[in-house]
């Protein structure tokens, strides 16, 4: 048996409203994310450009394993200056 189809028989998929109502929520983890980044790097960049920044998705998310409710992983980069004390 293969992963791919284990994965099909034994775990429960996502149906396609659930993965829509994942990806608005994605979309705005990385809108407040980028709005976050300008704010922070905004007074500390010379030439006022974009400082940059992405999320990444991880875990079963980012495999398409996930089952309906599972969390989404998500890992954000962000310029050097970005800090958790921001």
């Amino acid at each position: 048996v293969t992963l791919a189809d284990f994965c099909k028989n034994e775990i429960e998929l996502e149906a396609p409203e659930g993965l829509r109502k994942r990806e608005r929520a994605l979309d705005r983890i990385g809108a407040l994310s980028r709005e976050w980044i300008k704010a922070v790097c905004g007074g500390r960049l010379v030439d006022g450009g974009d400082p940059g920044g992405q999320l990444f998705t991880s875990g079963s998310y980012r495999l398409g394993v996930h089952e309906p409710g599972a969390d989404i992983d998500c890992i954000l980069v962000a310029p050097h200056m970005c800090t958790r004390q921001d």
